[in-house]
This record gives C-alpha cells, sequence and structure tokens, in this order.
C-alpha cells in the first residue's frame, strides 16, 4: 500500500473530468424535477493499492469521454477494494446520474457505513426510502440530514404520503410529531398540515398552518394552504389572508394565479378581475387566457370568451381545449355546423371522445347516418389508437337510432381488427338480444366469461337473459348468485335474483329481492317484476299502486307497458 499523490497524470485526469456533466441526483419524487447536482471535491490524498491504480486512471478516462456506464462499473468495483469514502461517494454520484437506482442504494449503504452522519448521503438514502414506501425511515434519514446541515425539503414526505401504506403514514405522523418542538419545526409543521389535510382532518391542518403562520406570518406556502383549508371549511372570509399577501406582494405571479383559482369557485367576477390582471402582465400566455375564456363563459359572455379562445388559436396555444370550447358555445348558441366544425378539429387529447360524442350526436339527431360514418371511419384512421373505444362509440349511435341490423354488422368488423375487445363483444351481444338471437348473445357473453369469469356485469346479463327468455332457471340462477356475490347490494342483480327466483315460483324470496332492488333503486323495470310478483301473491291492490306510481314516472317504458298490457291493461289504456 502507498499514497498517491493526485498531481501529476491523474490530477490531470480529475480537473479535465470539469468538463464532463456532473451526476444529477434522482428525483425526489415522481413528477419533481432533480435537484441540481452538488458540487464534488475528492481528497488530495487518497490511498490506493499499487495494483489499483491502472484501474483508476481507466475509470477516469470513461468518465472523461463520457461512458458513464464503464466509469461506475468501474468504481463499483474500487469501492469495494478501497475502503475510502470519496470513492464510495463518486460511485454513488454517477450512479444517480445514470438514474441507475439498484446501484445508488447499494452505494450510498457503503457511503454511510464509511461516514453515517454524511448529510448528502442521508438525504440520499431517505428519497430512496421514500421510493420504496418507508415513509418513517426516509423521515429519519431526512432529520438526521437537515441536523447536519443538509437542505431537506420535508414536503417530499408530505408529496409522497398518499402512497404510503396506512401502517406507514400513522408511524410516519408519530415521528414527526416527536419532533415538531425542534430546529426543523417550522418546516415539519408544514408536511405535518399536508398530510392531515390529505387524512380529511381540515380542521387539524390549520390548525397546524395557522401555528406556522403565528411563526412565519409571510410564508406564502402556508397562506395558500390556509386559504384552501379554510374555503373547504366554510369560512366567512376563507381568502382573506391571502388577498392581503397578495396585496402586500402584488407581483408574486404564482399567489395571484392561486388566489384566481379559489376565486373561481366562490366568486367568478373577482376571479375574472384576477385572471385579467394575470394576463395583462403575460398576455402570451394560454392559461390565462384560457381561464378568462371559461370564466366568461361561465358568466354567460360569449363574445368574450370566444374571443378568448381564439387569442389562444392565433398563439397556437391549448388548441383542442379552445376548438372543445368553441365547440361547446356554438352548441349553445344553435350553430350546429360551427359546433361540429369546431369539434372535428379537437386532437387526440383530453376532449377527443366527448367532442367525437357531440359530433355524433349532432350528426344523429339530424339522421345523417352515412355522414356519422365515414366521420367516425376517417377519425380511426387517423387516429388508431382510438380504434375501439371509436366503434364503440359507433355503435352505441347505431342502437340509439334502433338499427340494431347496422350495430351489429359494425361490430362484426370491429371484432375482426379487436377481437379481444370485451366492451365490442358484450356491445354486440345487446345489439343480438334486441334482435332476438340468442346463440350470439350466449356466445359472445361466455366468450367474455372465459377471459374475465369475475365479470359480475355480463354474469347477471346472461344469467337475465336465460332466465326471462328460457327455461334454463336453474343455470341462471347459478350465473346470476355468483354476480350478487361480486356485487351484493347491486340493484340490477338484486332485481334479477328476484325474476329468476319468481320463475322458480319462489315466491316469498322473489318479493324480498325485488323490494330490496327497488328500494335502492326506483326503477321501471324493477317496478314491472315487483309488481307481477305481487299479482303472484295475491296483493293486487299493491301491485296497482305500484305500477300507477311507475307509470306516471316513466310513461314511455317499454318493459312496464308490456307488463301492464298483460297484467293491468287499464293503466296504459288511453
Amino acid at each position: 500500500m502507498r499514497r498517491i499523490f493526485y498531481l501529476t497524470v491523474l490530477a490531470t485526469l480529475l480537473s479535465a473530468c470539469s468538463t464532463v456533466p456532473q451526476p444529477a441526483p434522482i428525483a425526489d419524487v415522481p413528477g419533481q424535477a432533480p435537484a441540481q447536482p452538488q458540487s464534488e471535491s475528492i481528497r488530495q490524498e487518497v490511498p490506493i493499492p499499487d495494483a489499483l491504480v491502472y484501474d483508476f486512471l481507466v475509470a477516469e478516462f470513461a468518465l472523461r469521454q463520457g461512458d458513464y456506464r464503464q466509469a461506475l462499473q468501474l468504481y463499483q468495483d474500487l469501492a469495494t477494494k478501497v475502503d475510502d469514502v470519496e470513492v464510495s461517494a463518486r460511485a454513488t454520484r454517477i450512479a444517480q446520474f445514470l438514474g441507475d437506482e439498484p446501484a445508488v442504494s447499494a452505494l450510498v449503504k457503503r457511503w454511510l457505513a464509511q461516514e453515517p452522519n454524511n448529510p448528502e448521503a442521508g438525504r440520499l438514502a431517505g428519497i430512496l426510502a421514500l421510493r420504496r414506501g418507508a415513509g418513517a425511515t426516509a423521515f429519519d434519514y431526512f432529520y438526521d440530514a437537515a441536523q447536519e446541515g443538509a437542505i431537506v425539503d420535508f414536503g417530499m414526505l408530505a408529496r409522497a404520503y398518499p402512497e404510503l401504506s396506512t401502517p406507514e403514514r400513522e408511524i410516519l405522523k408519530q415521528r414527526i410529531d416527536a419532533k415538531l418542538d425542534g430546529s426543523q419545526a417550522r418546516s415539519l409543521t408544514f408536511a405535518r398540515a399536508m398530510m392531515a389535510a390529505e387524512d380529511g382532518d381540515n380542521e387539524r391542518a390549520l390548525r397546524f398552518v395557522n401555528e406556522l403562520l403565528a411563526a412565519e406570518p409571510n410564508n406564502i406556502q402556508a397562506l395558500m394552504l390556509q386559504a384552501r383549508l379554510q374555503l373547504s371549511l366554510k369560512y366567512d372570509s376563507p381568502l382573506e389572508g391571502l388577498a392581503l399577501a397578495l396585496k402586500a406582494n402584488p407581483d408574486n405571479e404564482p399567489l395571484r394565479q392561486h388566489y384566481a383559482q379559489l376565486l373561481s369557485g366562490i366568486d367568478i367576477p373577482a376571479a375574472r378581475t384576477q385572471y385579467e390582471i394575470l394576463s395583462a402582465d403575460h398576455p402570451r400566455k394560454g392559461e390565462y387566457l384560457m381561464a378568462l375564456a371559461l370564466l366568461n363563459k361561465e358568466l354567460n359572455d360569449f363574445l368574450a370568451a370566444k374571443a378568448y379562445l381564439r387569442q389562444c388559436l392565433a398563439l397556437e396555444q391549448l388548441v383542442d381545449e379552445a376548438h372543445y370550447y368553441l365547440g361547446e358555445i356554438a352548441q349553445q348558441e344553435a350553430s350546429l355546423q360551427a359546433a361540429m366544425d369546431h369539434y372535428q378539429q379537437v386532437g387526440d387529447g383530453q376532449h377527443f371522445l366527448i367532442a367525437s360524442r357531440r359530433v355524433a350526436a349532432l350528426l344523429l339527431q339530424t339522421r345523417q347516418l352515412g355522414e356519422l360514418h365515414h366521420y367516425l371511419e376517417n377519425q380511426r384512421a387517423r387516429f388508431p389508437r382510438r380504434g375501439e373505444q371509436l366503434f364503440a362509440l359507433e355503435a352505441q349511435v347505431l342502437s340509439t337510432a334502433e338499427e340494431d341490423d347496422a350495430t351489429v354488422e359494425l361490430l362484426n368488423k370491429a371484432l375482426t381488427v379487436y377481437p379481444n375487445s370485451e366492451s365490442l363483444r358484450y356491445a354486440r351481444a345487446m345489439a343480438a338480444q334486441r334482435l332476438g338471437d340468442l346463440a350470439q348473445l350466449e356466445s359472445d357473453l361466455k366468450v367474455i366469461l372465459s377471459i374475465s369469469p369475475n365479470n359480475a356485469t355480463v354474469l347477471n346479463a346472461l344469467g337475465y337473459t336465460l332466465a326471462d327468455q328460457t327455461d334454463r332457471y336453474e343455470e341462471a340462477l347459478e350465473l346470476i348468485a355468483k354476480a350478487l356475490d361480486l356485487a351484493p347490494g347491486e340493484p340490477a342483480i338484486l332485481d334479477s335474483m328476484g325474476w329468476v327466483l319468481f320463475k322458480l315460483g319462489r315466491l316469498q324470496e322473489a318479493e324480498q329481492q325485488l323490494r330490496l332492488a327497488y328500494q335502492h333503486l326506483q326503477d321501471p323495470e324493477i317496478a314491472a317484476h315487483l309488481g307481477e310478483v305481487l299479482m303472484a301473491m295475491g296483493k293486487s291492490d299493491e301491485a296497482t299502486q305500484l305500477w300507477s306510481s311507475a307509470i306516471e314516472a316513466a310513461p314511455q317504458h317499454q318493459a312496464l307497458i308490456e307488463t301492464l298490457k298483460r297484467l293491468q291493461p287499464a293503466l296504459v289504456t288511453p
């Protein structure tokens, strides 16, 4: 063993490495940008075995050349051979830069074993613990790192809190509560407030926030959270503190934006004023223009709303949203062709499917079924990833138009493209049912059950059909019973159970199930079934009263009308 001084060749290599991008830490939590890389200092003297000098040179050359994966492999190996904290730290940082979490985890353990109080290593160990769901362990690392002088964002704990298990949440809160009177109390108090808010304990969350504001009255984050909590708790002047903070900080854009967002829920004209200020200061910011458009739309000032939406289009920002809302306004103004024109320009984003539905509904309204098919076929070609959904949409529209043969023909085509689509196969089964093709219905539903045997909706559909349209009552009972086990209390399944029990002659049980179903959902078809059971049990007056109420509420319901024509025609006779 000898001491090597990095004053010649190796010193040159290390200084050259300053031109190589430094490793950036792994992001604290998903969706958060990585923290800025910390500057690295390597000891001027490192005890290195003679046999490893060459390996260090090769590792540094790899780092200089940007071959970070090779550099990491070499430094990992060296870290196991040289008991030096700077070697472990260098290897860890390279692993961070590469996002190699297993390597970081192993290396940071070695680093902490060599230097237990290193704040950088402790903070990194905390991040890794948090990412594997160990919130309490993460807190311990973070707290110790902060005590050693590291800048720690305890908000990471609050942001990760929703993803933690319930026991882990409780332990984490206990650990934090035990430290709330220490040197990190203010940062921890805010994190604790966010956790209480996540738990739905807004009163307690507000107490934490108020405690923090008593010590830091100008803490903007705390003022924002206070306003949200007071709003949820229906305080008389929930945004007063935020308004005062804005008055003192009129150029604070995030503060004004947050104030405007909260105002949108309670005072739309005041929110519009705030967004007008924001937009005046940032005239090319599409999100403010969009907010103004929606607020003016809510206030029925369509002229202003359209002007702001067209500004978004001119700036080429939020284009899909702008076309969607211009379509909505045009539809409200009864300009149906303009509405369709805008809806058809909505791209593959948040509003794509609803815009497509709106176009389909408008074409159906004018019975332009050929144009509807052409439109949706073109959409499938333009947006192939939406193909299955667009087939389902077209089938739904055709069913609404009572074009059942065309629906089956379309779904036959769709299922050649998406043979494993349960939704398309179910739609074909329902269309087949309306056509009286029970063989097709049963075939399709059984295919779905072969894929998803615990699909309660499909079990119920098949069981009810067998009970209602065949004499395979025992088979139907088995299917419906399984569906009810999977979805206890579901009114549609309770109705099916009551109906199959009626078919089996088990009238009292049938009445019990149907009463329970009707108690949960006053549906005309359930009323039809319950009334028929009551008639069979000799309770005709109660049945008549039930049906009278049901037909008054739903005078066009076909299943109810057919039942009444059989059993109580006076209720449907003109």
